[in-house]
């Protein structure tokens, strides 16, 4: 038996129950009421009075138009408040999730127990539970019943519409919407009425924590003549005064995790810095003291390489130039990756079409993923915009992420890159996974620490000069990975508003045939 159906046999037990008593009792009333007057009627009417049928019939007419409404009245206290106080099924589950809530701090997990048990015990068409938003207060559907993913991750309430205005202006009641679109003016009454729309909502219930509005549960019903009746509507209440309460609990748990989060990532920051502080100071020195004498190392081991055929070279010989020169090369590339940080910030920039850089960085490395029969895919999505950056750094960015997704593959797998502008949020998002052999737990927080590597050729320092660079331009960089499953870097650019009023501008002041990377 599903839930509805079984809510309709509570409710029919309970009226025919209440019937059954109601008639009762006045048959039972009517009965004493006409011995009463028999025994009084005896001495002071005639003895044929009785006898006639009117009289009887009259008299329990009376009674029961008397009687009914202050027994009815009677019955329906008795069955609310003893007899039927767990009024039915409905209620007993409802009450019995929101005792079940106390523990649950996820607001996710809420959010979709409370729509999807509402809607199913109800038999509900639609549920939507709003949240508000840490930045603006604009409410948000956290989780629905009845809707499509795509629809209610598009609605929002703000704090000037409609219907929350009429939420402080009523407080913590179930808002019908018959009746209060019909209590306003026509001006008024058509705002209302688009919020409900919007929500696809008949009835919507605020919850509230004291006088601070924590969300709201907008719901309809299947058929459009259902209707609820007070005490329908006082149980509501009542399920909402809970839930709200626990509702409040995950906002405020929620707040702690991002909270923790970014005093995490402030941490990092300054532990990075730091770090990238002492390397600019190394660098320096590296210029003047290494770097040079690598070079004039390494370019009189190649001189004499060139000149093997007009001198005879021992074997031995001839190896040990090859590795003079291969090591002071790799030795030189450290210090040039190391030079980067004494630039500070005073690089050139200029707009950027970040499509094109990534197109230019993917035919850097084509011929080596070909090599190693890896399949290399990118997807760039719609209206990304002009980007304000140096160009040689974002290159540098798209190309230690992708080499080190090629690197970690080995050959035969796949690397895809996404590129998309996340308008909502004004961040220019990159994400780069790869099918490789994925990253051990243990050193996923080492991976961005200058000269950690697991390849026994590597320098180390790609991945920390490309979090660098992120961090230059107020980005973030995160990994997730399991090992034996590949990895998805997600690189996160903000792009400041007047960044982009200005971007606009610097685009559609360059002709269209011109606007191309050198």
């Amino acid at each position: 038996m599903s839930f509805y159906p079984r809510r309709l046999f509570i409710s029919k037990r309970k009226k025919v129950l209440k019937g059954f008593l109601l008639g009762a009792s006045l048959f039972l009333l009517g009965a004493l009421s006409l011995y009463f007057v028999s025994a009084i009627a005896q001495f002071y009417l005639p003895t044929d009075w009785l006898s006639n049928p009117f009289i009887p019939v009259f008299l329990m007419a009376l009674i029961t138009i008397v009687a009914y409404k202050p027994l009815d009245f009677f019955f329906s206290e008795l069955f609310e408040k003893y007899l039927f106080k767990k009024r039915s099924f409905v209620h007993i589950v409802l009450m019995n999730l929101a005792e079940e809530l106390e523990l649950v701090l996820d607001l996710q997990e809420l959010a979709n127990l409370v729509v999807n048990t509402f809607g199913e015990v109800l038999h509900l068409k639609t549920v939507a539970l709003l949240v508000p938003e840490r930045q603006d207060g604009v409410f948000q559907i956290s989780a629905a019943y009845g809707w499509n993913i795509s629809d209610y991750r598009r609605v929002a309430v703000g704090q000037d519409a409609a219907l929350m205005e009429l939420i402080r202006s009523s407080g913590p009641h179930v808002l019908v919407r018959n009746r209060v679109v019909r209590a306003l003016e026509w001006r008024d009454a058509n705002r209302l009425a688009h919020d409900f729309d919007l929500l696809r909502a008949s009835w919507i219930i605020p919850l509230m924590v004291k006088e601070n509005l924590v969300g709201l549960l907008a719901f309809s019903a299947q058929e459009a003549e259902r209707v609820f009746d007070e005490a329908d509507f006082q149980f509501f209440r009542k399920f909402a005064h809970s839930v709200a309460r626990k509702i409040f609990n995950a906002l405020r748990f929620l707040a702690l995790e991002r909270a923790h989060v970014e005093l995490q990532d402030v941490q990092s920051r300054s532990i990075q810095a730091t770090k990238l502080t002492a390397i600019e100071q190394l660098a320096t020195g590296l210029a003047h003291q290494i770097h040079n004498p690598l070079t004039i190392i390494s370019g009189k081991a190649q001189v004499l390489l060139l000149q093997k055929d007009r001198m005879e070279l021992d074997e031995r010989v001839h190896q040990v130039l090859t590795t003079i020169v291969k090591q002071t090369k790799r030795a030189a590339d450290i210090t040039k990756k190391l030079l980067m940080f004494s630039q500070g910030s005073g690089v050139a920039k200029e707009w950027l079409h970040l499509d094109q850089v990534l197109e230019d960085t993917l035919s850097l490395i084509s011929y080596q993923t070909s090599l190693e029969a890896i399949e290399l895919t990118k997807t760039v999505g719609p209206n990304l915009p002009v980007f304000y950056a140096n160009v040689q750094e974002i290159r540098e960015v798209f190309f230690n992420l992708i080499l080190n997704a090629v690197q970690a593959i080995g050959s035969g797998g796949k690397v895809h890159v996404t590129l998309g502008y996340q308008e909502k949020e004004r961040v220019v998002e990159i994400q780069i996974s790869d099918t490789g052999r994925g990253i051990e737990k243990d050193n996923i927080d080492k991976l961005f620490n200058p000269f950690f590597t697991t390849r026994h050729d590597g320098l180390g320092l790609g991945l920390f000069v490309a979090k660098q660079i992120v961090h230059r331009y107020d980005g973030s960089i995160r990994v997730e990975s399991r090992s034996g499953e590949g990895s998805l870097f997600i690189v996160r650019l903000p792009y400041a508003e007047h960044a982009a009023m200005t971007g606009a501008v610097a685009q559609a002041s360059v002709p269209a045939e011109s606007r191309h990377l050198t």
